[in-house]
């Protein structure tokens, strides 16, 4: 004789924010905004910019990032518009990827050279 017994239901997850959360590291965040920043096409170099006593250019508070760059820029490349570009690509694609509001993000352009292409 088989005894069929009926499938249990599976207890209902928790809610969301009671699932644990994610922290971002200041190196991530630091890693990304380099690559964001290299890929404006004027950009020829760029380099994380940390404080002193910190190995990387992104700073995390909670849920929000603040981040410094040096970026070399091409010759003859109007600087301003540059800049402009420059910050609103890397301050939308840390917010993509990490969730993470730029409130700070400091350029210096430390060099200009090479041609555009």
């Amino acid at each position: 004789m088989t005894v069929t017994v009926p499938a249990q239901r599976p207890a209902p997850l928790p809610a969301p924010e009671r699932r644990g959360h994610t922290e971002v590291a200041d190196r991530v965040v630091s890693k990304i905004a380099c690559v964001a920043a290299a890929e404006v096409p004027e950009v020829r170099d760029v380099q994380p910019r940390g404080l002193p006593w910190t190995p990387s250019a992104g700073e995390v508070h909670g849920d929000q990032a603040v981040v410094r760059l040096n970026v070399s820029v091409a010759y003859p490349a109007p600087l301003r518009a540059v800049a402009a570009r420059l910050r609103e690509h890397v301050i939308d694609r840390v917010a993509a990827q990490t969730g993470l509001r730029v409130t700070r993000l400091d350029i210096t352009m430390t060099d200009v050279g090479g041609d555009l292409p």
